[in-house]
């Protein structure tokens, strides 16, 4: 059986039949410009499958992923991160109508992101956010990010950072003891995606 994410790109005869289903789909695409980072080829395990209309990208790594599309001009399509075990939707033509060459590897664009959590704690505990991108400590407790809180906002506490944009996240809170050890809140894992411009802002409470 044909791989169906195959890196060549289909014939136009075929991509044309599919136009009617790959409107579906029209939602989910991100149109190309020139503000992705371009990097080198992403591994074997990422793979595309390019019609007319749309280029789906299937990331079957174990990681994470970020991905631009590149096209016959010169132009890239908006970097996105593609998740483990997932795959994400892209035109599948520039402006001009011409056609996909292939992938790159990228560095999506930060983007601001505040997150406010409220959560009761006792003298020498601190509140802080891990997950699972270098930004949030990718699960290290060591490298979580701290947030701080005062008199007058208390028991909400807050951290401001930057983060990739168009990025899905997964994320707890965390707090940690004066004698170093540390209390995961229970659950599971909070989850989210990060917009391609703007703010992200997350409202939580500690369970």
């Amino acid at each position: 059986m044909t791989n169906p994410f195959s890196r060549t790109r289909i014939s136009r005869p075929f991509a044309l039949a599919a136009v009617g289903a790959a409107g579906l789909l029209g939602s989910l695409a991100t149109a190309p410009s020139a503000s992705a980072t371009e990097g080198t080829a992403p591994p074997a395990c990422v793979q595309y499958y390019s019609g007319w209309r749309y280029t789906q990208v299937s990331n079957t790594c174990s990681t994470a992923v970020s991905i631009s599309v590149q096209y016959t001009n010169g132009q890239s399509s908006t970097c996105r991160t593609v998740p483990p075990s997932a795959w994400a939707t892209f035109d599948g033509y520039g402006p001009d109508m011409n056609y996909v060459t292939g992938l790159l590897t990228c560095t999506p664009a930060p983007v601001a992101a505040v997150f406010h959590a409220t959560a009761t704690t006792t003298y020498g505990q601190n509140l802080y956010l891990v997950g699972d991108i270098a930004e949030l400590g990718g699960w290290d407790p060591a490298k979580a990010v701290p947030l701080t809180t005062d008199s007058s906002s208390y028991p909400v506490w807050t951290a401001d950072l930057q983060l990739p944009s168009g990025t899905p996240i997964a994320y707890k809170y965390i707090i940690k003891n004066p004698d170093g050890t540390v209390i995961w809140e229970s659950g599971d894992n909070r989850t989210a995606t990060t917009p391609t411009s703007g703010t992200f802002t997350a409202d939580d409470t500690w369970r």
